[in-house]
């Protein structure tokens, strides 16, 4: 996860080599939506918590170096039918 967090709190700085193809503009966000997340909480309930941290972190991270936070998470639910 210490590779995802590094690579996800670049995202808007191209110079770093973090990523090849994904990147945001300076002062934008990249917003990642989770599908069927009461699923994926049910199933996976560790992963989902470490991801939701490590977003958070990022986020965190760049705000105590004065930048503006990078990462927003869409939660998706499926309404019973």
């Amino acid at each position: 996860m210490d590779a995802w967090i590094d690579c996800m709190g670049y995202l808007d700085n191209q110079n770093t080599g973090m990523t090849s193809k994904v990147f945001v503009e300076k002062n934008d966000y990249v917003v990642l939506q989770l599908l069927d997340v009461d699923d994926f909480i049910n199933r996976v309930p560790e992963l989902y918590q470490a991801f939701t941290e490590c977003a958070a972190f990022v986020n965190y991270r760049r705000i105590e170096a004065g930048e503006n936070p990078l990462i927003v998470i869409s939660f998706f639910r499926h309404k019973e039918r």
